[in-house]
């Protein structure tokens, strides 16, 4: 238990404010916590499991090699990626001491999410995976990144979702939705035109009930939504606002929609599209 501040910085350079080249647990208490680096930075593995974590200012938010998270409170904001699983090498080491930061074997390195609340604003990737992710249970909100460059989700292996309620709004360039192979559905919304801030999006079911709803707080161009009331053969609608946005019935894993209604995902890496309005992500990108 018990309340921790952080602001770091080492001489004239900005650090990680929790580092450590093992393994960090996070079972309780408060942290808040401001970086000019990493919010929290492991170089193996990172456990979350309670207390609340409010990462107020950070260019990654929390990054290691493997990433879980299994209850908490967790805020995260960055001028960079989220939450980042093996993203190779950034400004964290000190004085340029090598090993700090340096991922390797991305292919066997996770982000796992198993319960709680995590709610990310990204000016890069809400959730990035070098490797892939696992979602079971728990809520996840990501708000950006408003630039095409990066996504609200980005992965490069799988992302199989089984449960939890995973709401993601970010630009349209490098748009990906969890796994066709997940055992839960989901649906990716790309808009014809990129949509500002502000304005509560709701996804109803057939008798009225509420199955999500977002009020995301930076513009965007697609819309992901996982939830365990999503189920094949029923109609549901997209409102922004009071304004009916599309109406559509789940048949796949994955439905991929615009205004007009179901689409085609865009040819590509596993998971990756978007429909129509969303180019296809380079291969060579930036992670």
């Amino acid at each position: 238990g018990g309340y921790f501040q952080f602001s770091a910085a080492y001489r004239d350079r900005t650090i990680d404010a929790v580092h450590s080249n093992g393994a960090i647990t996070i079972s309780g208490g408060e942290l808040k916590i401001s970086s000019g680096d990493d919010g929290i930075h492991a170089d193996v593995s990172i456990m979350i499991e309670g207390g609340t974590v409010d990462i107020v200012k950070s260019y990654e938010g929390i990054e290691s090699k493997n990433i879980t998270i299994a209850d908490g409170d967790l805020h995260v904001v960055a001028s960079d990626d989220g939450v980042n699983v093996a993203g190779g090498k950034d400004g964290s080491s000190i004085n340029g001491r090598p090993g700090q930061n340096t991922f390797s074997a991305a292919s066997d390195s996770k982000l796992v999410i198993k319960g709680g609340k995590l709610t990310v604003d990204a000016r890069g990737d809400g959730l990035d995976s070098n490797g892939s992710i696992e979602m079971s249970g728990g809520a996840v909100i990501v708000n950006g990144p408003t630039e095409n460059m990066n996504g609200a989700l980005d992965y490069d292996g799988s992302f199989l979702i089984s449960g939890g309620t995973l709401v993601a709004a970010g630009s349209a360039g490098m748009a990906q939705a969890p796994s066709e192979d997940s055992s839960q559905k989901s649906i990716l919304m790309s808009f014809s035109a990129v949509q500002k801030s502000g304005t509560t999006l709701r996804l109803q079911g057939a008798d009225g009930e509420t199955i999500a709803s977002v009020t995301p707080t930076k513009a965007y161009q697609t819309l992901v939504i996982s939830s365990p009331e999503l189920k094949e053969g029923v109609t549901y609608t997209l409102y922004s606002g009071d304004s009916k946005v599309v109406e559509f019935s789940i048949s796949k894993s994955v439905t991929w929609l615009n205004e007009s209604g179901v689409t085609e995902a865009n040819a590509g890496r596993p998971g990756m599209g978007g429909g129509m309005g969303v180019p296809p992500q380079r291969p060579d990108a930036k992670r």
